[in-house]
C-alpha cells in the first residue's frame, strides 16, 4: 500500500497546465495567423450578396413610392372634381369653364397660363406671369374652402398641394396646377357648341365615358385645357410608372398608358371620350 502511494507521488504529471491549455485552445480558434476576424473571400462574399439584394430591392422600393405618390395626385383629382360638382350645385348645374391662356373669365376654373413654356429654361419659370393661379379660379373656395382671390392679381402667386402632382418636378411646382380640364366643356369651342353657359352636367351623354380632368404633362401646359390633338398631343402621359392619372365627370378616375391617351385623342375615338354631347 506503501509502495503504491509512494509511486503515485513519484509518477510524472501529465496534466496539462491550465496557461497551456487556454493557449493551445486560442491558437486553434483564431487559426494560424491569429486573425479573430473574417477572411477576405468572406468580406468579398458579403459584399457582393448586399449589392444583389440592393439591386433587386430598390427597383421596387422606388416603385412603391411612385405608386405613393400616384395615390396623392388621384386624391387631389378627386378633391377637384368633387369642388367642380358642388359649384355647378350652385350655378344651376354648369360646370366651370377649362378657359385658356390668360384669359381670366369668370367661370374659368383657373386663371393664368403662359404662351410659351421654355421646358428647358428655368430661369424663365420666375417670371411674374408664369404660372397658373388657382386662387382666383371659379372653384377655388370649393376646393380649399378659402375665399377666392378677386380682382385678379398677377403678382400674387399662392400654391396650393390640391392643385398639383408630386412627381411632375420642377417645372410642375413653377406651373402651381398640374392638371387640366377637357377642353370640349368651353363653350366656346368647335366640337361642342356649348350653349353661352357651358355645358350642364345633367345634359352629359354616358358621363363615366366623359373626360373631365387630365394629369397632362408640364411641358405642353400652356393653359390648364386639355385640347385633344393639341399642344398635348406632343406630350409623354408617363408620369405615374408609365401612366397618368384621368377624371371621368361621373367622378371616377382611371390610369391610362401613354399610348391610350394618344388613342382618345385620334379622330375615331376624339368624340367618344371629349365631347359631352356625343352618344356611341
Amino acid at each position: 500500500m506503501l509502495d503504491s502511494l509512494a509511486e503515485v507521488q513519484n509518477k510524472p504529471n501529465t496534466q496539462m497546465p491550465a496557461e497551456a491549455l487556454h493557449s493551445r485552445y486560442s491558437r486553434r480558434k483564431r487559426g494560424p495567423r491569429g486573425s479573430t476576424g473574417f477572411t477576405l473571400v468572406e468580406l468579398l462574399l458579403v459584399i457582393a450578396i448586399v449589392a444583389l439584394l440592393a439591386a433587386l430591392l430598390l427597383p421596387a422600393l422606388g416603385k412603391a413610392k411612385e405608386q405613393g405618390r400616384s395615390s396623392v395626385c388621384r386624391n387631389n383629382m378627386r378633391q377637384i372634381a368633387l369642388a367642380m360638382t358642388l359649384y355647378a350645385d350652385d350655378n344651376g348645374d354648369y360646370l366651370p369653364w377649362p378657359g385658356d391662356v390668360d384669359r381670366n373669365w369668370q367661370p374659368d376654373w383657373v386663371f393664368g397660363g403662359q404662351p410659351n413654356l421654355s421646358p428647358n429654361n428655368p430661369e424663365l419659370w420666375k417670371g411674374i406671369s408664369f404660372g397658373f393661379h388657382a386662387e382666383s379660379g371659379s372653384i377655388f373656395s370649393y376646393v380649399t374652402g378659402l375665399p377666392r382671390m378677386l380682382p385678379h392679381r398677377d403678382s400674387y402667386a399662392g400654391k396650393f398641394r390640391i392643385y398639383r402632382c408630386p412627381s411632375t418636378g420642377p417645372l410642375g411646382e413653377a406651373l402651381r396646377v398640374n392638371f387640366s380640364m377637357n377642353e370640349e366643356l368651353d363653350p366656346t369651342t368647335d366640337l361642342t357648341r356649348a350653349v353661352p353657359e357651358g355645358v350642364k352636367i345633367a345634359h352629359v351623354i354616358g358621363p363615366t365615358q366623359k373626360i373631365l380632368l387630365v394629369n397632362e404633362d408640364p411641358a405642353t401646359m400652356r393653359n390648364a385645357s386639355f385640347k385633344p390633338q393639341g399642344t398635348a398631343l406632343a406630350g409623354r402621359f408617363v408620369i405615374h410608372d408609365g401612366r397618368v392619372n384621368v377624371g371621368f365627370i361621373d367622378g371616377h378616375l382611371e390610369t391610362m398608358k401613354d399610348r391610350k391617351v394618344r388613342d382618345i385623342q385620334t379622330t375615331t375615338q376624339l368624340r367618344i371620350y371629349f365631347d359631352p354631347y356625343y352618344r356611341h
